[in-house]
């Protein structure tokens, strides 16, 4: 029980960048498929792990409105939650909020490119290139998180 304290107190950080990039990517899933429902009425989900939808440009576009909701969502779990980061004035937390958002918004332009490059080009179907692709957005993101956005200032 010891080592695992010791385990969780040396990884906190990392352990909760797990926990929010998980609840990231529910919001992420949660609002494709909410918008893919609603935009697509002969939308099924069953069939969509196997196969497209049968509209790329719709994929694509509801992919991007989910990304863009969840990176709001990330952003503001990310400071509370994770790294737990005092801004000192209005800049500061505005220097913060760019450095986040323009960091968030290369990843998205990764993971919008490879969705449409996987499920428009090369006719993946949408829901596993999606997976795969939220995969590599998370080990990115939370890369450019520590060493960018939310680095620690030394003492």
């Amino acid at each position: 029980m010891k080592r695992l304290t010791i385990v969780i107190a040396k990884h906190k950080t990392l352990l909760l960048y797990l926990i929010a990039g998980g609840l990231t990517t529910l919001v992420n899933y949660t609002l494709y498929f909410l918008l893919m429902f609603l935009l697509n009425p002969d939308f099924d989900v069953v069939a969509m792990l196997r196969e497209q939808s049968g509209s790329p440009a719709l994929f694509n576009v509801v992919n991007t409105a989910a990304v863009t909701g969840s990176i709001v969502f990330a952003y503001f779990i990310n400071k509370l939650m994770v790294f737990g980061t005092k801004c000192e004035n209005t800049r500061a937390l505005l220097r913060e909020m760019l450095a986040f958002f323009a960091s968030r918004g290369v990843t998205m332009l990764f993971e919008i490119g490879a969705g449409a490059f996987l499920v428009t080009l090369l006719r993946f179907p949408e829901f596993p290139a999606k997976l795969g692709i939220t995969v590599v957005v998370i080990l990115l993101n939370y890369l450019l998180s520590v060493k960018i956005v939310f680095k620690k200032k030394k003492q």
